[in-house]
């Protein structure tokens, strides 16, 4: 609005500025006029004075000159002018002609004017006004002046008519100040309403829209709803739609920004489980290297004196030393197969490289074929080992990786039994699972290694320097079990026993009962 304002009052002004010119101008050629009408209405008079005068001479004494020039006496006193009557041929050195007088006869004379007017300076006065009008002779003037060779209708002189323009620069002046006064309001008033009208046509509404700007960056929503029928109206109803789209979009924003943050938060978080993994993995390898480095040291030195002692011809020559020695190394060379073999199995169940494909296996079979290949340990021992499994029990499994589970309980059980002790393998259904149990009476495991022994690496204790073990085996059990959905369970006491029970769904490995086979038809 103080812009409208200025530029409105700058455009008004230069339009006013030659119109007070104009009319101050016209102001100066009114005085003028003015002042030329009155001295015109004056002259008249006198000329009309003068011809009354002319024509009733035989009442003025001594001649009708006389009277005029005390008309003009009297003026001198009375009146707001003064006039005065001169002549190209004087008689009476009193009618002598001023300045301006000469002036005026020479433009009518030479230039032959009919009047002659200026205005000047009078020290009195002021600003004067004077004029001159010519004295032209007719029949009246030739009785008086017939001697000086007059005709009528010749130039005889002038009367010149002085007075002030006080009167009249007042009269203006006032009337002027009407006029500026009036122009003034006028001005106000035009301002007053051009900007009034401005305001409630157009600022208002600019505001309305500005308000509603301010109100997006502050993260709110204001509607316009400017009615105008104008283009103010449809820049509102762009402004409002604009507005709602924004909100649209700051919406989806947020929606999508809040997706990428939780994918971004998601992406850190698998992140930091790979970088566990890959520590995990480190860590796996720098144990794995331990462990097999521990455990591959024993059977590769037995290996090695064993093969030493062969290049001895006394041993060669004994057939059962030979034996022995060819014996304990085959032992070593399984076991380090063995063990290479449980690191294999472990590294793939770990990465789900491994492929489950379940047939049906009699699992009565299954544990007499893997305690046969733990039948010098069981001798050596003088173990009783009792297998409690029926003999047409089949249940459905992957035959690799279960085989595994089976060799690894009753290895740990012929391992770590005592000598002279006993183990029962038992198997049967136990409402909707098939159980399988390992028992034996050996060392046991410390309370505190419990829930250590199924990770991969850790053993009991009490078992780490007297029987050898990478701590594999049920670290590899577990996973396949949880891999046919079912669930293991370990109870021990030390110096006593240990309890090692696997359970199976029957909806996994065998729908409500174990299915029975034929012998050929399974493992």
């Amino acid at each position: 609005m103080a812009k409208i304002i200025f530029l409105l009052s700058v455009v008004i002004l230069i339009i006013m500025i030659p119109s007070v010119t104009l009319l101050w101008e016209n102001q100066q050629r009114t005085i003028l006029e003015q002042a030329h009408i009155r001295a015109q209405a004056i002259h008249q008079m006198i000329v009309v004075t003068r011809q009354w005068v002319a024509e009733n001479r035989d009442r003025i004494e001594p001649v009708p000159a006389v009277a005029t020039k005390e008309l003009s006496r009297y003026a001198d006193n009375m009146a707001s002018f003064r006039f005065h009557i001169t002549s190209d041929k004087l008689i009476n050195p009193e009618n002598a002609p001023s300045p301006f007088e000469i002036e005026a006869m020479h433009e009518m004379k030479d230039n032959m004017k009919n009047e002659y007017s200026k205005v000047a300076s009078d020290p009195e006065l002021g600003n004067v006004y004077m004029y001159a009008a010519p004295l032209y002779i007719n029949e009246w003037c030739l009785s008086c002046h017939r001697h000086q060779d007059y005709r009528v209708n010749d130039f005889r002189g002038l009367i010149s008519i002085t007075f002030s323009l006080e009167e009249i620069e007042k009269t203006m002046a006032a009337s002027s100040k009407i006029v500026i006064y009036t122009i003034i309001v006028g001005f106000v008033s035009i301002l007053a309403v051009i900007c009034f009208l401005i305001y409630w046509l157009i600022v208002r509404h600019i505001r309305t829209l500005t308000n509603a700007t301010d109100a997006i960056g502050r993260g709110s929503r204001v509607r316009t709803d400017i009615t105008t029928d104008d283009e103010i109206e449809t820049l509102s109803k762009a402004f409002d739609q604009m507005s709602a789209q924004i909100a649209s979009n700051d919406e989806i924003m947020k929606a999508r920004l809040s997706e990428a943050v939780s994918k971004y938060i998601a992406a850190v978080n698998e992140l930091e489980r790979k970088n566990k993994t890959l520590g995990s993995l480190n860590q796996l390898k720098t144990d794995l290297l331990d462990s097999v480095s521990h455990e591959i040291r024993t059977p590769l030195t037995k290996i090695l004196s064993y093969s030493e002692l062969l290049n001895d011809s006394r041993i060669l020559q004994n057939d059962e030393v030979r034996t022995k020695f060819a014996s304990s190394m085959k032992n070593n060379i399984n076991a380090i197969k063995n063990m290479f073999n449980d690191i294999i199995t472990l590294s793939r169940l770990e990465h789900e490289q491994h492929v489950y494909h379940k047939i049906p296996v009699n699992i009565r079979e299954m544990a007499s074929e893997i305690s046969e290949l733990f039948d010098l340990e069981i001798k050596a021992k003088n173990l009783e080992l009792a297998i409690e499994i029926n003999e047409n029990d089949v249940i459905y499994v992957d035959g690799e990786t279960f085989s595994s589970v089976m060799s690894n309980i009753i290895s740990n059980a012929v391992k770590y039994s005592r000598q002279n002790g006993k183990i029962l393998l038992k198997a049967g259904i136990e409402g909707d699972s098939y159980s399988i149990s390992c028992t034996d009476h050996g060392v046991g495991i410390p309370e505190e290694d419990i829930d250590k022994v199924f990770v991969r690496f850790h053993r009991g204790s009490n078992v780490k320097k007297e029987f050898p073990g990478t701590g594999l085996g049920l670290s590899i059990v577990v996973r396949i079990i949880k891999a046919h959905k079912g669930s293991m369970n370990l109870e021990s006491s030390l110096g006593e026993y240990t309890k090692i029970t696997i359970t199976l769904p029957l909806s996994e490995v065998g729908g409500d009962k174990p299915a029975v086979k034929e012998s050929e038809e399974s493992l």
